[in-house]
């Protein structure tokens, strides 16, 4: 059970004490506190070892100088129980266990599902030792679990919604997406359309972002698919330090030496056939590209 905090005999700092009782800061024991899965960005990508290193060695020592943490963790009652979630701060509540405590400083706030993602969103964007790869695949998994779809059919979920707008039933994952973007406070979903190609990066290439590689740059990697060289390109644009313009002028020079004719132009029709370009063709050109696909598909079928 947690009990109202009574700091002095914790730390010997008597202003944080007054505003502790101030606030209605609580005590509460460490073993009551539970994670919930997936909730915090800061540990999404990477699991425990985000939550190692000699800056996380440096918090356990001043936990075990004070006796308690200066900021105190937020949680909430776990329904039908007496547990705790956690909602922020699990470096913190880590560190305090570490150190060797039974009781840490807790704000206990009553949040629904949609507070707690912000909350912890909002706190780990104000810490630069969270990367922004990990907030933002935190942020799409925890957009596919509102939409109930998987992670990698966020994609195509988000671009049906960018292209057919209001046009999809209000109960499906298309029609819920402008709800639960507002619900959750993440970007537009142009940006969530872009961004969301990055959930195609190989586990290498996200932690090259984690290290400085820039957005950009990611994405240009993304257009050698599945390019033998791919992989190399990266290690070389890392050890030489090149801009995301140099990658994609390397990369454009790659894919001109292998890529022919045909598929270049097969390329180029692709990015064209998006249903927003052609819903804004003339009537009688959207039924001669009708025609003309329904001729290259027949095409294509006698071929294989």
């Amino acid at each position: 059970m947690a009990k109202k905090v009574s700091a002095a005999s914790r730390i010997n700092l008597g202003k944080a004490v007054e505003n502790y009782r101030r606030e209605g800061v609580d005590q509460v024991e460490l073993d009551q506190i539970v994670v919930i899965p997936g909730h915090n960005p800061r540990g999404y990508a990477t699991g425990d070892s985000a939550f190692e290193g000699p800056a996380f060695e440096a918090l356990v020592q001043s936990i075990q100088s004070f006796g308690d943490v200066f900021q105190p963790i937020v949680l909430r009652r776990k329904s039908s129980s007496n547990l705790y979630e956690l909602i922020a701060g699990e470096r913190r509540w880590r560190a305090a266990k570490a150190a060797g405590l039974t009781h840490i400083s807790a704000l206990v706030h009553e949040l629904d599902d949609d507070q707690i993602v912000r909350i912890a969103r909002e706190e780990n964007e104000l810490r630069e030792s969270v990367s922004g790869i990990d907030l933002l695949f935190a942020s799409l998994d925890q957009l596919a679990n509102r939409l109930e779809v998987p992670v990698r059919e966020l994609r195509s979920v988000l671009i049906r919604a960018r292209d057919t707008g209001p046009d999809f039933a209000e109960g499906s994952p298309e029609g819920r997406v402008g709800q639960w973007i507002k619900a959750l406070g993440l970007p537009s979903l142009a940006t969530l359309v872009r961004s969301s190609r990055l959930l195609e990066l190989t586990p290498d290439e996200r932690q090259a972002m984690r290290e400085g590689l820039s957005q950009q740059a990611a994405l240009a990697l993304l257009d050698l698919e599945d390019h033998p060289k791919r992989g190399e390109l990266l290690r070389q644009a890392l050890a030489e330090g090149w801009s995301a313009q140099q990658l994609r002028e390397r990369i454009v020079q790659l894919q001109g030496k292998e890529i022919s004719g045909v598929q270049q132009l097969a390329r180029d029709v692709r990015q064209q056939l998006k249903p927003r370009q052609l819903a804004r063709l003339p009537i009688r050109k959207q039924q001669r590209v009708e025609r003309l696909l329904e001729e290259l598909h027949k095409i294509l079928n006698e071929s294989s």
